[in-house]
């Protein structure tokens, strides 16, 4: 495969076209036969298995369904993404090939690039979003990934740590090694120990595709030099990269991560492969931004669709940022009250809603607060009769793990609050509003107004 535009775009640019192994054509040829004798349209897609997920991700596009990909395999993400789709996949095995499949098996898949499938995001009003992707978008965005980084990468394998459910993982770790004909590892590596086995069994180059809090941990427990001669090159998405990673790295003979600036809504931005703190990030090919009067990110790029839009051609974002030049900014935080946590986005306002659901709670507030070593999520929770009745007879500790188990069923684990407090009444100002300062005051204080754990 000599170029991605060769793989996958007609030359009526209407339709992708994507070159298969015999065997994987098969396995695809026998789900997507599947799919075409249901009429549902729109399928729910969770498979915690890459090489599973990849079949019927392709089996559905090219029978031209719309495949919903939940963010995680939560109870209450399931639940709510099901509210979207027709027909559930959820860890579903893959048809065996038939004898007759396995002969007529098309080596060559092909289907329509204005086809969407959809992901999901949080959204400022607290519920999760929904956001409409077309194939158009996505193989645009891996053309744009082939051109930046294809020479550095060359025929490498590719290794992941994170999750092809997200838009991240399903461009780096699906679609465009799948375009360019490049292999991936078939084990996710989870843990720093598995990392270095792999290392030592591997006799190919590889790129490492994972997260910052992984790679913080990763880099932190493993002598790197010895990964300096496979390793071609490290990719990081999902937040931001700890400054001791890159320096690690470099101080181990390995090329600095390549972060990737991005979002769910926008797909790729920009990047950078930091040699200082505050090196900026450079737009990504065919992509043009500014900031606006707020100073937040603007843009146009052929990674959003035309309904993303505003009436003056610009996408505006909700992070702030700062232009060093006309294609070089660094990022200065966000305007609204969706943050990352480990990497995760999360609604502060999706928290607190999905913790009032509880009975003896009357409201809930998040704070956000600087740990010792990165943000902390603590709760506030306002009791009603009933709950400041359970406080009294249960204590707080119990009262905590009620919540946590509660948010664990919407909310990954590594975002759920640490800290919590219960309060009979929360400190509104003489205008009413209930600002971070007065919620950070409740942590600070010895005393509340009921208990703290």
């Amino acid at each position: 495969m000599n170029g991605v535009s060769d793989v996958w775009l007609k030359s009526d640019t209407k339709h992708w076209q994507l070159e298969l192994a015999p065997a994987l054509a098969q396995r695809v040829a026998a789900a997507q036969a599947y799919v075409e004798r249901q009429p549902e349209q729109t399928w729910l897609v969770y498979h915690q298995q890459r090489s599973s997920f990849v079949i019927w991700l392709l089996a559905l596009i090219a029978a031209g369904r719309t495949p919903l990909l939940p963010g995680n395999g939560r109870p209450e993400t399931l639940r709510l993404a099901a509210r979207l789709a027709d027909r559930e996949l959820v860890d579903t095995a893959v048809p065996t090939p038939a004898s007759a499949t396995i002969l007529h098996a098309p080596h060559v898949l092909t289907g329509n690039l204005d086809a969407e499938l959809v992901l999901f995001t949080s959204g400022s009003s607290g519920v999760p979003q929904a956001v409409h992707k077309s194939l158009r978008q996505l193989f645009t965005e891996v053309a744009t990934l082939e051109t930046t980084f294809g020479a550095q990468l060359g025929d490498c394998q590719v290794v992941s740590t994170i999750t092809h459910q997200h838009i991240y993982g399903l461009l780096f770790t699906v679609l465009w090694p799948l375009c360019t004909g490049r292999e991936v590892a078939a084990k996710r590596i989870e843990y720093p120990e598995q990392w270095l086995a792999f290392q030592r069994q591997t006799q190919q180059p590889y790129a490492l595709v994972s997260s910052p809090a992984q790679l913080e941990r990763f880099t932190q427990d493993l002598d790197l030099r010895e990964f300096s001669s496979k390793l071609r090159a490290v990719f990081s998405s999902g937040g931001p990269l700890h400054e001791s990673v890159p320096a690690r790295c470099v101080a181990a003979a390995i090329a600095s991560p390549i972060e990737v600036y991005g979002s769910t809504e926008t797909g790729g931005i920009a990047w950078r492969q930091r040699q200082h703190a505050k090196q900026p990030f450079r737009l990504l090919p065919g992509i043009k931004a500014q900031a606006d009067a707020n100073g937040q990110l603007q843009l146009r790029s052929p990674h959003l669709g035309a309904a993303d839009i505003d009436s003056d051609g610009w996408y505006t974002t909700a992070d702030l940022v700062h232009f060093m030049a006309a294609d070089t900014f660094i990022v200065e935080g966000r305007a609204d009250r969706i943050i990352k946590l480990a990497e995760k986005r999360l609604s502060l306002t999706e928290v607190e809603q999905f913790t009032a659901q509880l009975d003896w709670v009357a409201q809930a507030h998040c704070c956000v607060m600087d740990g010792d070593k990165r943000v902390e999520l603590g709760l506030v929770v306002q009791l009603n009769e009933l709950g400041q009745r359970r406080l009294a007879q249960e204590g707080k500790f119990a009262l905590r793990q009620v919540v946590r188990q509660h948010l664990n069923q919407r909310f990954e684990t590594v975002v759920l609050p640490r800290k919590f407090r219960y309060v009979t009444r929360l400190p509104y100002n003489e205008a009413g509003k209930l600002t971070q300062a007065a919620l950070q005051q409740i942590f600070h204080s010895d005393s509340t107004a009921a208990g703290s754990s």
